[in-house]
């Protein structure tokens, strides 16, 4: 893998890459569809980061299966998903894209960090097969290139001895580890966006540190446009230049990272500041309410500090 030139269409000259116009997302309920995602809006950079945060069922995973084009069945979605890509440097419609299509851009143009990579890694395969398939799929290379460019990738990822270990299957490795793999996996064909669905939950603190700086490293390195889901504000301010705050499928708020934290606008973003723990804190963080009640006895809130 190699540094690439700049993209024809990966977002230049104030062009996102990545544009999502009115997304609505809904699936069949027993008494009619039921709306999960309503009028989301935002812009993808290349080269940048954008936080998706909010609590469980806020509507974030289900934003970026819409984006991939990996809803359930059942699932549908409406608004504008545009994409620049090589093929189509004025933006792409997604979702409106038949499925060849999607899958030809999935894994090479786009790609997604999924939140349990035990589950997504195949345990009958060993890891330099599943990490060299997209190149394979995508790019044609033969078994002996795909070989060499797992090895590479896993170096990259910070596999130790990856020439060995890349016949190793899944459950030899640890969680932090595997999640590595499926990182290698995802930017193996250099996609233009990768999306990451809360790649480090079920990581311990210092594992988690590794792999948000191996993102960052490696974004650094390939200018790719990043969407990082999270429920965990701490860990977004670490990777994130701008943020959305979603609830219940909707947009709370949205803007620069710095300005989010500095000095909340809603509510509701002040809540979820004030849920995140500090080391200097003596009150323990509360749970949300969802309201303007304040969460803290008044002294003791958020303080405009970054996590």
């Amino acid at each position: 893998m190699t540094a690439p030139t700049t993209r024809p269409g990966s977002g230049t000259a104030g062009v996102p890459l990545l544009e999502v116009r009115d997304l609505q997302v809904g699936v069949p309920g027993r008494d009619g569809p039921l709306a999960l995602v309503h009028g989301l809006s935002f812009a993808v950079d290349a080269g940048r980061t954008l936080g998706i945060v909010g609590e469980s069922g806020s509507g974030k995973s289900m934003t970026s299966l819409a984006i991939m084009g990996l809803l359930p069945p059942g699932a549908t979605a409406s608004g504008s998903v545009r994409l620049r890509t090589q093929r189509h440097p004025e933006g792409e419609e997604l979702l409106s894209a038949g499925a060849g299509r999607l899958r030809g851009l999935r894994g090479d143009r786009m790609a997604m960090i999924f939140q349990d990579p035990l589950s997504c890694l195949n345990p009958y395969y060993r890891v330099g097969v599943q990490v060299a398939e997209a190149h394979r799929v995508h790019r044609g290379s033969s078994r002996r290139q795909a070989r060499a460019l797992a090895v590479d990738v896993l170096g990259r990822v910070g596999i130790p001895r990856p020439h060995q270990r890349v016949d190793d299957y899944p459950y030899q490795f640890s969680g932090g580890m595997r999640q590595r793999i499926m990182i290698a996996m995802s930017l193996v064909c250099e996609p233009d966006l990768l999306i990451a669905d809360e790649p480090t939950t079920a990581l311990d603190v210092t594992v988690q540190a590794q792999i948000l700086a191996l993102l960052s490293d490696l974004q650094r390195e390939f200018g790719t446009g990043m969407i990082y889901i999270t429920h965990d504000l701490a860990v977004v301010s670490q990777v994130a230049e701008d943020i959305l705050v979603l609830r219940e499928g909707r947009p709370v708020e949205h803007g620069p990272a710095e300005q989010i934290f500095s000095d909340p606008q809603q509510d509701y973003t002040r809540e979820l500041l004030d849920a995140v723990p500090r080391i200097d804190d003596p009150v323990p963080a509360p749970h949300l309410q969802g309201g303007t009640t304040p969460l803290r006895p008044p002294g003791t809130s958020w303080g405009g500090g970054t996590p």
